[in-house]
């Protein structure tokens, strides 16, 4: 389909294309049917132009071709509304239509009990959502009435919390978590300084 042979495509991976008993490697492979490489920050495209240069041993390293396009947040969409209503208030609305050198001046203007308050603000928020999702989740599953309805009396908005929620993929190495289990116990179940985890994520149906 290819139009070339097995040979030359497992070449494209390698290293060393003339070399059969190096390991395939996709990275490579993307790299050299790729029009232009990038990655994700700034500190990532430079640590990339370290990793790669071997595929290209006559270039300054800082030559290799692999630049960056920093990730970004629209703001717009992304602040909940309590967060908005906070920048608003010191920051203005248009405050991410401009350069953002002064926001953290504005910022510093809220007194510490106007964060205070929203931090708690958020995190009862957060609680109730996922008190409830947890619920339906579990009544949808199956589960009895009574599993369904303590699931609406977990957590505690008084302690602090912890959030894990991205793709469960094995690189984002969510078990570093059971690193250490009984000192992750110790951490959970500490009487004057508790910690409560959120951890949520789709993982890949064969996981």
């Amino acid at each position: 389909m290819l139009g070339i042979t097995l040979h030359d495509l497992l070449a494209l991976g390698r290293q060393n294309p003339s070399s059969p008993s190096e390991d395939f490697n996709m990275a490579y492979l993307a790299i050299r049917g790729s029009g232009t490489v990038n990655g994700v920050s700034r500190l990532h495209g430079q640590v990339s132009r370290r990793l790669f240069s071997s595929l290209f041993p006559r270039w300054p390293e800082s030559e290799v071709p692999v630049g960056y396009v920093t990730n970004g947040v629209h703001m717009s969409s992304w602040d909940p509304a309590a967060a908005d209503e906070l920048w608003t208030e010191c920051c203005g609305k248009a405050r991410w239509l401009g350069t953002t050198e002064n926001l953290g001046q504005c910022i510093r203007c809220l007194s510490d009990a106007r964060l205070w308050q929203f931090r708690t603000a958020t995190t009862e928020a957060l609680i109730e959502y996922v008190r409830e999702r947890l619920s339906r989740l579990l009544a949808a599953s199956g589960a009895s009435p009574e599993a369904a309805e303590q699931a609406r009396h977990l957590f505690d908005p008084n302690v602090l919390t912890l959030g894990f929620a991205r793709r469960f993929a094995t690189y984002k190495r969510p078990n570093l978590l059971l690193h250490d289990p009984q000192r992750l116990l110790r951490i959970l179940t500490n009487p004057q300084r508790p910690v409560q985890l959120f951890i949520a994520g789709k993982a890949h149906p064969a996981d």
